[in-house]
């Protein structure tokens, strides 16, 4: 992965997508950007928590894409 996607939110919005529970998917973890990622995906709001797998996963999505056709 590059830079600019940190391996770590894309874990977290994964296994969220994947159905684990955050605090196990947060606590394989432990550097503060994680905490971060974990706190929007812990989020009451609805909208904080899509924005959130939506950002991590696309950038994901499009690094895949991009390997793919390299």
């Amino acid at each position: 992965m590059s830079a600019d996607l940190d391996w770590q939110p894309a874990f977290l919005a994964v296994s969220t997508l994947l159905g684990e529970p955050l605090d196990v998917a947060a606590s394989a973890l432990g550097s503060a950007g994680a905490r971060e990622m974990a706190d929007r995906l812990g989020s009451t709001s609805r909208q904080v928590r899509a924005a959130a797998v939506a950002r991590t996963v696309a950038g994901l999505l499009a690094e895949l894409e991009q390997a793919r056709l390299a």
